[in-house]
């Protein structure tokens, strides 16, 4: 076991390198390809291998009531999801859920950030609380799709704020790789944008939800956009599921590896057979570790590190 964990935490700049060159490639001559195939093999085992990392790395550090209080709230978005899926849940319902919960988990946060005494922690507080009212403000009077839009896209890049300043992909910096990759898919949009390339002229439930409203309200440099937000959805399952897990001191248990490789694979069959309504089943879980990351990155921020004290 101690052989597969050296062999599983080792990394290479060849290996950086070559994931970064293909992605890059592959995101401008095919996104729309690319991001089915992502989706389809990869969306699944990237919530799956997160959710472990988060769970093997800060569950010890942060309170069990408020561990608690983020699945009861997580719970009441995947029912929601779950109901669009079943067809029981109208679709702006669903969205109004998704604002509504992230507000009571930002909420959430606040509460312990205020009782953790610094005034970093305070500050934090007053952040997450008016995080929470403004989405609350959106709810009723704002665009809720362009928010959701906005948060899909900003969910991409949350590996880099996941990690801790002092941890390490093998013997590199996990900020600096993590800033080196995420780097990739903005220099890509600036340069297709300045290259002026053409939109692919193709619309329909294939796209990713998030490019489908991009599409409708940009009317220069859609292509570029699109690329780049594939291409960092990419990246962000290249980072979860290849360089998160390297923090921790051994890979997963093989029990654990065949139940969420056959999860994965069950669902893979599914978006074969009906990619629209797999997407939706899909949804349920991407939902469920999105929104965990947002709150968790605030806590982050508060001064929550690897190695602290458990806060209660």
């Amino acid at each position: 076991m101690a052989v597969m964990a050296r062999h599983w935490s080792s990394l290479s700049v060849w290996e950086l390198a070559a994931v970064g060159t293909v992605l890059v490639v592959a995101a401008v001559l095919a996104p729309l390809p690319l991001y089915l195939l992502a989706l389809s093999v990869f969306g699944l085992p990237h919530v799956l291998w997160e959710l472990r990392w988060i769970r093997q790395t800060y569950q010890a550090q942060i309170p069990s009531w408020v561990w608690l209080a983020w699945w009861g709230v997580l719970g009441l978005q995947a029912a929601a999801r779950l109901g669009s899926w079943l067809g029981v849940v109208s679709a702006p319902v669903t969205l109004l859920v998704d604002l509504l919960t992230l507000a009571l988990l930002f909420w959430v946060v606040a509460a312990l950030a205020w009782r953790w005494g610094s005034l970093r922690a305070w500050l934090l507080a007053v952040l997450a609380a008016c995080l929470g009212v403004v989405l609350l403000w959106v709810v009723n009077n704002g665009d809720v799709v362009a928010v959701l839009v906005l948060l899909a896209i900003i969910h991409n890049f949350t590996p880099l704020f996941l990690v801790s300043q002092g941890q390490c992909f093998a013997t590199f910096p996990a900020r600096s790789v993590l800033a080196g990759l995420f780097s990739l898919p903005l220099l890509l949009i600036a340069a297709l944008w300045w290259l002026g390339m053409p939109a692919p002229h193709t619309v329909g439930w294939w796209m990713p939800s998030e490019a489908t409203w991009l599409q409708q309200h940009l009317i220069q440099g859609f292509s570029a956009v699109l690329s780049g937000v594939v291409l960092a959805q990419c990246l962000h399952y290249y980072s979860v599921l290849r360089l998160l897990p390297t923090t921790l001191p051994m890979p997963a248990p093989r029990w654990w590896l065949l139940g969420a490789v056959s999860a994965s694979a069950l669902l893979t069959l599914y978006f074969l057979a009906d990619f629209k309504a797999a997407r939706q089943l899909y949804a349920v879980a991407a939902g469920f570790h999105a929104w965990l990351e947002f709150p968790l990155i605030l806590l982050l921020f508060s001064g929550l590190g690897i190695g602290k004290a458990r806060v209660e």
